[in-house]
């Protein structure tokens, strides 16, 4: 074989290996099962939306959707989204998973135990606490000081939301 022969041989096969080459890849990519790059994308922001739309949201952009147990929340209220893992605006591909806690409902704090506490001091205490003062009344009791807290409406320990009134009942007996 000559020399021009021989440039044009190598030049035929280089010219049939690329069209393989290119064949091949786009059979690969044509006939595969499965996306050779998965489509990522950006979680969107549910934080204080209802569950259900939450859920609905999601799983149009094609995640699966997990649920956490509820959690008691300062204010949200019942069923609305509280926190969300991944956080908004992170990439995530489809198919991928986002947990969402829901609020169990607003936060409780239990009534503060504030028998033998002097009335004034009890209510120092009682907007410490986040309530608020409700009526004082009085009763009799022989056995105690005047002005001494006897108990609680609702009573001790009663669990209460911030900012409801707490009555307090009073020693309004003289010795």
């Amino acid at each position: 074989m000559s020399g021009p022969a021989r440039r044009r041989f190598a030049r035929d096969v280089g010219i049939v290996a690329a069209i393989a080459i290119v064949g091949f890849v786009a059979a690969v990519v044509w006939l595969s099962p499965v996306p050779l790059v998965r489509r990522e994308q950006v979680v969107p922001r549910v934080l204080g939306v209802g569950l259900d739309s939450a859920r609905r949201e999601l799983s149009l952009l094609d995640y699966r959707v997990v649920v956490a147990e509820g959690q008691e929340h300062a204010s949200a209220p019942r069923g609305v989204v509280v926190w969300q893992d991944p956080p908004p605006g992170l990439a995530l591909p489809a198919g991928g998973t986002v947990t969402l806690t829901p609020s169990a409902g607003r936060l409780q704090i239990p009534v503060p135990d504030l028998s033998g506490v002097e009335a004034h001091q009890a209510a120092v205490i009682l907007v410490a606490a986040g309530f608020r003062l409700g009526a004082i009344d009085t009763v009799i009791d022989r056995q105690r000081d005047v002005g001494v807290v006897l108990g609680t409406r609702p009573s001790a320990g009663s669990a209460r939301l911030p900012g409801d009134e707490i009555e307090l009942i009073v020693n309004g007996a003289s010795r």
